[in-house]
């Protein structure tokens, strides 16, 4: 019997490293082990992260190694969250990690950690779609950061992420804590005052469900019976455990809740923190769950394997980059038109570009989001649309494809950009040609319903020697799509050595 192939996903968070062996076909989980090490305990009081701690990360990353190599493992990839990455000396400690280890740490974004997310409790929640249907707010607890997703009619229409995770705002108040006689009504203001940055963009209606997760709820988690992923608890239910666990003692807290010494100040900023955001929300059920960045990088990982085929990941990242749009009233029939004709384009000269699937979803994303610019200035609008993109969260995206997209969307207008892209010279040679050949297509794309009138229904393609002819069908004349493609078909030409030539057919 062959054994299957198995695979060990290493994620470095704050407070812990933790390491799963996984079969990515099945996503059954052969072994799993957390080690505490505290990467975050300085991180938000100094800006670093301390070398001790490093010393012990990559102590924690040789056992992780041996058991590996025990399991016989084939594969791994280890990955820090974004809370990590932001420590100014975290280039160093990627360095120190691979001098040592071997293993190459990779960083990840909110916004891939929110896929993440996303796609663990599509798996792992029985009951994601049914919740997915109705008013539910997704809630990702972090040490440095809490993040809302909003779901609404089976799409998420929003995504929000604030620093005000517990290790934090314990960090930052730390000096109040000692001193003050009323610390908690400090903490609670303080939590108040910085919820209002995130809170006041949700809808105005009531948010009944909220979906609980994170890395901050260990007070919480110890209510979910063992071995089950959830449990759907009343609002009051929480507030009976939040009156609780608020009179104990960090000693109590310890002893009695099993509760990690490093976490007891950060008890206080937790469940103030939940308590003023299900209030807010209206919520009236809760769905605790004990899933991890861990679990949601390991579906990531295998998310195109086996069974878990079913969940169209690529669709939800572009349903939500249609509602980031949607905030800067974009024109949606163009929208459609353009995203329409750039997916028939890159499909149709598969052969000249050579891209593959994750190239097409960035060409998909750059075509949603290259008008949102004109919200800001109608004059070089492309420039003010790669601002937009830079500064969004983009659910799933790194941050070298948040700025291929922001590329492509900026060169999508008639000025024709330089033929190297010099302006992107800090992205490697092999990127800036992705630019380049996803540009061009988005561009001949645009012009294709130049008049905003989606005068064109349907095009075809022809590949020839030196020219690609684009067949329109329209039933009135394209005179503008024909005078603003030409312009367009120079960079074209530059990028892929072919003369794109536009024709019409159909009756006048």
């Amino acid at each position: 019997m062959v054994q299957p192939k198995l695979f060990g996903a290493i994620v470095m968070s704050a407070q812990s490293l933790d390491l799963s062996i996984v079969n990515l076909r099945t996503l059954e989980v052969i072994e799993r082990v957390s080690a505490p090490v505290a990467l975050g305990e300085r991180l938000f009081s100094d800006g670093g992260i301390d070398f001790d701690a490093v010393n012990a990360a990559i102590e924690a990353l040789r056992g992780f190694q041996q058991l590996m190599r025990d399991y016989g493992v084939s594969d791994e990839r280890v990955v820090a969250s974004h809370t990590i990455t932001s420590a100014e000396n975290i280039n160093f400690v990627r360095d120190q990690i691979y001098t040592k280890t071997g293993l190459t740490v990779h960083f990840t974004t909110v916004s891939e950690e929110l896929l993440f997310r996303y796609e663990a409790a599509a798996v792992y929640l029985p009951n994601f779609k049914r919740l997915c249907q109705q008013n539910t707010v997704l809630l990702q607890l972090g040490a440095s950061s809490i993040t809302l997703m909003v779901f609404q009619h089976g799409e998420l229409t929003l995504t929000r992420e604030l620093q005000l995770g517990p290790m934090q705002v314990a960090q930052r108040m730390a000096e109040l804590e000692h001193r003050a006689t009323t610390y908690e009504d400090i903490l609670a203001d303080y939590i108040h005052s910085k919820l209002l940055d995130i809170l006041r963009f949700l809808p105005q209606v009531a948010f009944t469900q909220v979906i609980l997760m994170g890395s901050k709820l260990t007070l919480l988690e110890n209510m979910i019976p063992q071995g089950q992923r959830s449990l759907a608890i009343t609002h009051q239910q929480f507030n009976q455990r939040y009156h609780q666990v608020m009179t104990l003692s960090p000693q109590e807290l310890q002893n009695d809740e099993q509760l990690p010494e490093i976490e007891a100040n950060e008890v206080a900023p937790t469940f103030l923190l939940l308590d003023e955001i299900f209030d807010t929300l209206h919520t009236e059920t809760i769905w605790l769950s004990n899933i991890k960045l861990l679990d949601g990088f390991v579906v990531h990982l295998g998310s195109h394997n086996g069974k878990y085929k079913q969940w169209d990941f690529d669709a939800a990242v572009i349903a939500a980059t249609q509602h980031v749009a949607a905030r800067y009233n974009i024109d949606s029939a163009h929208q459609k038109q353009v995203l329409k004709f750039a997916v028939q384009l890159f499909d149709r000269l598969r052969k000249i570009h050579g891209l593959g699937r994750r190239e097409r979803l960035l060409l998909q994303l750059a075509a949603i989001l290259q008008d949102t610019g004109l919200y800001l200035d109608a004059n070089q609008h492309a420039f003010h649309s790669e601002y937009i993109i830079r500064a969004s969260e983009i659910l799933g995206l790194d941050h070298t494809e948040q700025l291929i997209v922001a590329a492509v969307a900026r060169y999508h207008s008639s000025a024709a950009p330089s033929a190297d892209l010099s302006h992107f010279n800090q992205l490697p040679l092999i990127q800036r040609l992705v630019i380049a050949k996803l540009a061009a297509i988005l561009r001949l794309a645009d012009a294709l319903d130049d008049s905003h009138q989606t005068k064109i229904s349907a095009i075809s393609v022809s590949i020839r020697r030196t020219t690609v002819t684009i067949t329109a069908t329209a039933q009135t004349d394209i005179e503008l799509e024909k005078w603003t493609f030409a312009q367009k078909a120079d960079f074209f030409t530059n990028v892929y050595g072919l003369q794109p030539i536009l024709q019409r057919k159909g009756s006048l």
